[in-house]
């Protein structure tokens, strides 16, 4: 059994001025998949961003894989981020662009064409990003996420602008991470895709931590996510 949690956040608060994220806790598991859930706004991509080093708490720690986040560079090197918008430059190829993430972190520009051959990019390898649609540029992202073979992997809304088909690739594409023993926490508000590929979930409203629990738990008396969340939170 592992001696620490790959993740871990203790009492996470941040202030603004129009709202806050209060005293936020949980954990993950290695091999785990963790979905954030919660309504546009509510703080998913506000914890994100303190997880990755971009935002400071008020209050609070986060641990990724046994490195406090913000205390040392060592936890730079434990995950993989796909922001829920990456601007790339519009007159750079998804080549270009992919090569240059992986000369950031030295990866083997044969990994390159590996990926996009993944992430269905390889044709359109040459093409300029300006002329990739938004879900083409998405995939991009999630290759560059994908690139580093990093234990943890942290995905925000990694599904928006995907077609039908890449939603159901990208689902295989987590399954099979997670068979490697890939840590992977991801944020959505899409129910039924939680519930194929997360193990654990937690929902968050206004700020706060409204319940976190496992998928089994959470359906054990109801036929599905959807059904959980509307019924608690019609309460």
């Amino acid at each position: 059994m592992d001696k620490h949690p790959m993740i871990q956040v203790r009492q996470l608060t941040k202030m603004f001025r129009s709202y806050r994220i209060e005293n936020i806790s949980f954990s993950v598991q290695k091999g785990e998949c963790f979905a954030l859930c919660g309504e546009n706004g509510t703080g998913k991509s506000t914890i994100m961003k303190m997880m990755i080093g971009a935002l400071k708490p008020s209050s609070g720690s986060i641990m990724l894989n046994g490195y406090y986040v913000g205390k040392s560079d060592e936890y730079k090197k434990q995950f993989s981020f796909m922001p829920d918008h990456l601007l790339f430059p519009s007159m750079l190829t998804g080549y270009e662009v992919l090569s240059f993430f992986a000369q950031l972190r030295n990866i083997p520009q044969k990994n390159v064409n590996e990926m996009l051959q993944i992430v269905g990019l390889y044709e359109d390898r040459h093409k300029k990003i300006k002329y990739y649609s938004k879900g083409m540029q998405q995939r991009l992202s999630l290759a560059q996420a994908l690139l580093p073979d990093a234990p943890i992997l942290i995905l925000d809304e990694p599904t928006n602008g995907l077609d039908p088909y890449w939603v159901y690739r990208f689902k295989e594409m987590m399954l099979e991470q997670k068979q490697r023993g890939t840590t992977i926490l991801f944020s959505t508000h899409i129910l039924p895709l939680v519930e194929e590929i997360a193990d654990r979930m937690a929902f968050i409203h206004h700020g706060t931590l409204f319940l976190c629990d496992s998928i089994a738990n959470l359906k054990k008396n109801h036929p599905s996510l959807e059904d959980v969340f509307f019924r608690r939170y019609k309460q």
